[in-house]
This record gives C-alpha cells, structure tokens and sequence, in this order.
C-alpha cells in the first residue's frame, strides 16, 4: 500500500477483534449480534460456507512501522493496521488476544498497540493502561484511564470504519428495486392543494399494503437514475433520492402523515419507505472473498466525476456473487496503451495492465449490487473502474 495525499487518517479496528472475540469465546461485555439490513431492497443472507481469511504473507508488515502507537478518539481500526500492516485488512489473522486485559476483542482510546514476533511470525499486541499487569505508558499525549474502570460502553470503543461517513447510507434508502418503487405508497397531496409541502404540513397519502400504514414513521423518497449493470445492460435497481420523513397521524384511507422533516420540497408522488432502523455501529471484520471478482463501480454518491478515500460508491456485485458485508476489494484502472517505436511491423500500440488505485469495503450487501466504503486511494476513483480481489 502505498502513502499518498489520497490516504485520510482513519483509524480502528474493533470488527477484526470481535470476530476473534466469538472464536475465543473471550469477551466481557457480549455485543448483539450484527442485525441484516432492513433498508429498501432486502439484503440476502450471507453464503453459507465463511469468508476466506486474508493470507499473510511473509512482507505484511511495513518496514517503517511504529515501534508503538497509542489510539486516539477519532481513530479507526482500519488505518491502525495501516500503521503496523501493508494491507490492513490483515489484521484478523495476526491480532494477538492479551487474557488479562477485560474485552480485549475492543480497542480503546488510551490503549497501546505494538507489534512483536512469536514463531517469527508478526503479532499485532493490545496494552490497556491500568489492567492488571501493565504499565501505564508515560507521555503528554496519552490519555489517563483510571484503573479503577473494569468496564467501558462498548459505544467507546474505537470503530472498524468511519462511522459518520457511512451512517446515512444505514438509516436512509438509497437504492430501490423495481418492484419496491412502484409498490410504494405515495403522497397524494394535502388540505390546501399546494404542488410543495415541507415540514410542519400534512399531507394524506395511499398505497399502502392492505390500505393502511404498517409502520409509525416513513421515510420520503423521489427517484432518481437507474443503477444498470455496465456488462449486461440490465437495470439492477434504481436511486432514491431523500427528500424528508413523515409520521403517521391518522390511518386512512387516505392516511395522513405529518411532515416531520424535509430537505428538499416534498411533491405529490414521492414516494414513501418505512424509515430503516438499523444501527450505526461501523464494526465490520475484513475479509477477501472466496471467488475470483471482476466487477465495477456503477455509481458514485455526492460527486460527479470522482472520488477518494472516506467517499461512497456502488458496485454491480451483491450476495448472489458472493459479497458479504466486510468483503474488501481492489480498485483497479485500465492502464492505457503506450507506443512500441521496435515493433517489427513498425510502430505498435501495447495494452498496458491495469493499475491499481486504492481499496474498498463493502458495509451494506444486497442481491445483485452493494455499498462500499473506499478505504484509501493512491490516485481518484472514477465511475466503471474496475473492482477485483486485492
């Protein structure tokens, strides 16, 4: 992996450590088991047989890696590894479980990472100022942890990824299915006749699944462009653009809902969704799939022509090929042609292969497309470059 000015500090990893946590059987505070996304399209369940683990390779570690690192409030797991890791996504296959420190499948900010061999084989190892048997680090930037504290919410510790840059896409619908966007209720208009409502107004709406609302709060959605598939031309689904929420006041029919935000006018046939109440929590383990991938990204959310690291994109591969959440992919783009001046036959043009740019996440998987965080990126994503293994 290479450092560009692309890469964002992020840093964290509590998703490879709870996944260790169950196979230990380790844990202090039990965390809830990860629910299946209830937004829009329904997500498939995951394939039976589990994720590949990452290989680790002789050369993992980063020859100028850091002798220790103490992790901060704001960091992420992901790029604590790439402090320590070539590829991050490692870090499941080398974390080293300490049995004297209470939940050692989370990280904490004060906690102190360092990396030793045992076997000669790279450990990455956890040291939690106060637990029995450790020193406390000295240093003005550590943060002082009573040692009296046995336990810490578990909402402290230190996510896998940025939690703020994917929450919207967990509690919004961002994606819908044909099928869902035409059984969607829809808003009909209100008391007044006006074309725009915003929040603070009623309005009635119908379609509904036996003529009544099923759900208390609704998310209001308009569509938007068809997300098609750059290898076969079929539309996988298309994109829900969020105008606003509505709470149900009266059951119809019509039924009347109120406003109860808005951030774009709300129109009569905008569409409505129960509002999705998925946790944010960012703790995903990373994993390389099973199969050989080869697909590519579809769509690029709040931008026009590129993004980098900590941005959101689609690709047109979902649970039926094998996608999961947590599943890490290459970004890869086509390499151009050069010219070959002692060609034979003259001058000649060469395909060059592929380069690759940077790394994604995927962190919500439906059938046939997903949502992927890009982890890091050494030049600018654009829309069709390639998504493959790493």
């Amino acid at each position: 992996m290479i450092d560009t000015p692309f890469q964002r500090p992020r840093a964290g990893f509590a998703a490879a450590l709870t996944c260790l946590l169950i196979v230990a059987g380790c844990a202090s505070t039990a965390e809830k088991p990860e629910p299946e996304p209830s937004a829009t399209m329904a997500s498939k369940p995951a394939p039976a047989p589990a994720p590949k683990p990452a290989a680790v390779t002789p050369d993992v570690v980063r020859p100028s890696h850091p002798v220790r690192y103490i992790v901060r409030r704001g960091d992420t797991l992901w790029d604590i590894a790439a402090k320590f890791l070539r590829d991050p996504w490692v870090w499941p296959e080398i974390w080293s479980v300490n049995p004297q420190i209470e939940n050692p499948h989370l990280i904490y900010p004060g906690d102190v990472i360092t990396l030793a061999y045992v076997g000669g084989k790279p450990r990455l190892q956890v040291r939690r100022p106060g637990a029995p048997g450790e020193a406390r680090p000295t240093g003005e930037n550590v943060e002082r942890l009573e040692p009296k504290v046995r336990e810490r919410p578990l909402e402290e510790a230190i996510p896998s990824i940025p939690a703020d840059a994917i929450q919207q896409f967990l509690t919004r619908p961002r994606v819908v299915s044909l099928d869902e966007l035409h059984s969607a209720p829809y808003i009909l208009g209100n008391y007044e006749g006006r074309l725009i409502s915003a929040a603070g107004n009623d309005v009635f709406a119908r379609g509904f699944p036996g003529g009544r609302p099923d759900a208390s709060s609704y998310s209001i959605f308009r569509p938007g462009d068809p997300l098609v598939d750059p290898d076969t031309g079929e539309t996988l689904g298309y994109e829900a653009i969020h105008v606003g929420k509505a709470a149900v006041r009266a059951y119809g029919p019509p039924s009347r809902l109120e406003i109860t935000d808005s951030e774009r006018e709300i129109l009569k046939g905008d569409r409505l969704l129960p509002a999705d109440r998925e946790p944010v929590h960012a703790r995903y383990v990373p994993t390389v799939p099973d199969q050989k991938v080869d697909g590519q990204i579809i769509k690029l959310f709040d931008a026009i022509s590129q993004v980098a690291t900590d941005q959101i994109v689609v690709i047109n591969r979902g649970a039926d090929d094998g996608m999961r959440t947590g599943t890490v992919l290459a970004i890869a783009q086509s390499g151009g042609t050069i010219t070959d001046p002692y060609a034979d036959n003259g001058p000649e043009e060469v395909q060059l292969p592929p380069q690759r740019v940077g790394t994604l996440m995927l962190f919500k998987v439906f059938d046939r497309l997903s949502y992927a965080l890009i982890m890091d990126a050494t030049h600018p994503v654009h829309l069709h470059d390639q998504v493959t293994n790493p």
